[in-house]
């Protein structure tokens, strides 16, 4: 699939595990984006999430955790609009985020980004 002319496509990463986090960064990194982890949602600022194209959400520790973490990105004036990609275990039925099932391969979740760039 096509990247647009403006170069490759930011996603931000954001949950609390790093370890998953940074091999994320690494792994987008080398399929041509350009991928920023994010442990905290950094609010307050201009543009929180450096100008990412897609939220990349990792399986959070606790639901409220992953509720406050969407709650953020929905009303945040500069990401509002942000299309979300959710790694998920379990099944996603809150039809705000795309589910992707986790563990996926590379393969896999660059087709999800993909497709939700093309969408967005």
């Amino acid at each position: 699939m096509s990247k647009p002319a403006e170069g490759p496509a930011t996603i931000a990463i954001l949950g609390d595990d790093p370890v998953i986090g940074r091999a994320l960064e690494s792994l987008l990194a080398s399929a041509d984006y350009v991928a920023r982890f994010f442990s905290e949602y950094p609010e307050g600022e201009a543009e929180p999430l450096e100008g990412a194209r897609v939220a990349l959400v990792l399986p959070a520790s606790s639901s409220k955790r992953r509720e406050a973490l969407l709650h953020l990105i929905s009303t945040t004036a500069s990401t509002t609009d942000l299309p979300v990609l959710e790694l998920t275990t379990t099944p996603n039925e809150n039809g705000q985020t795309i589910a992707v099932p986790w563990p996926c391969s590379i393969e896999n979740l660059r087709r999800s980004i993909d497709e939700t760039l093309q969408d967005s």
